[in-house]
C-alpha cells in the first residue's frame, strides 16, 4: 500500500474503519450438524450469511442439514476483496493527485523562471544585493551570487525581507530537498554570455558590481541595454 497524504489519508482511514466495523450481525441462522474434532456430530446454529457458528451447542435433533463449510471462506473472501477495493481506489486517487500536482509544479516553475527574467525581479534582486553589500547573508563571508526566496507565498510581490542574498554553498544548504544547478539565480542574467565577461558578481565592462550595472539607472539597466553577445 503506497503512502497517502492529507485529506486522502483521512478519508481512507474513515472508509477502512467503516468497513472493519460493518461485521455480520448473524441475524439469519439455522441449526445444522457439525462434526467435532473427535469425529462426533454436534448440533449448532450457523449464520446463513457469514457461515460463523452462533451460540452454544444444543441437543441433537433429527433431519438437520449438514454444516456448510463453504459459507465462511466465501464471506471472508468477499470482505477481503471489499477492503482491497477501498485500497485500490485510494491508491488510484493518490496517483491521480500526484500527477495533477506534478503538472501544477511544472507550470508554476515555468512561470517562476519567466518571472525571474523580468525587470521587476532584477530590480528586487539589485536592492537585496545592495542591502547585503554583495556579501552572503548565510555565512557573512563569501560573495553573494544568489537571491534566495525564504518563502514562495508572495512570488511576484515579495516583501524584501523574504529575500536574502546567498553564496552558492549556502544556497545549496537552503535547498536540501533538491540540487539546484550552479549559479541558479544568475542563470537569468546575460552576463555569462556577454563578450565583456562577467561572473555574476562583477561586471566585466563597467567594473562595478553586477547588481549595480543592472539596476534601474545602472550602466546596463534591468533591460540589459549594454549587453553584447559573444562573437
Amino acid at each position: 500500500m503506497m503512502q497517502l497524504f492529507g485529506d486522502l489519508a483521512v478519508r481512507y482511514q474513515s472508509e477502512i474503519d467503516m468497513h472493519d466495523a460493518a461485521v455480520c450481525g448473524c441475524e439469519r441462522t439455522e441449526l445444522r450438524v457439525k462434526m467435532t474434532a473427535s469425529g462426533g456430530p454436534m448440533c449448532k446454529a450457523q449464520c446463513l450469511d457469514c457461515g460463523a457458528p452462533v451460540g452454544n451447542a444444543v441437543p441433537k435433533q433429527p433431519d438437520l442439514p449438514n454444516w456448510d463449510h463453504e459459507l465462511q471462506p466465501a464471506y471472508l473472501a468477499v470482505r477481503k476483496e471489499a477492503r482491497s477495493k477501498i485500497q485500490r481506489k485510494f491508491i488510484r486517487l493518490q496517483v491521480q493527485k500526484d500527477d495533477e500536482l506534478a503538472v501544477k509544479s511544472n507550470d508554476w516553475r515555468a512561470e517562476y523562471e519567466a518571472y525571474r527574467r523580468t525587470r521587476a525581479w532584477q530590480s528586487k534582486r539589485s536592492k537585496v544585493m545592495r542591502r547585503a553589500n554583495v556579501v552572503c547573508e548565510g555565512c557573512l563571508d563569501a560573495p553573494a551570487t544568489v537571491v534566495h526566496h525564504t518563502t514562495y507565498a508572495n512570488v511576484g510581490d515579495e516583501l524584501l525581507f523574504q529575500l536574502v542574498a546567498l553564496c552558492r554553498d549556502c544556497h545549496a544548504k537552503a535547498h536540501p530537498e533538491h540540487n539546484e544547478p550552479e549559479f541558479y539565480d544568475n542563470d537569468y542574467l546575460p552576463c555569462f554570455q556577454c563578450r565583456w565577461g562577467g561572473d555574476g558578481i562583477q561586471c566585466g565592462r563597467f567594473e562595478v558590481s553586477t547588481y549595480e550595472a543592472l539596476e534601474a539607472g545602472g550602466e546596463c539597466g534591468p533591460g540589459f541595454g549594454a549587453f553584447e553577445g559573444l562573437k
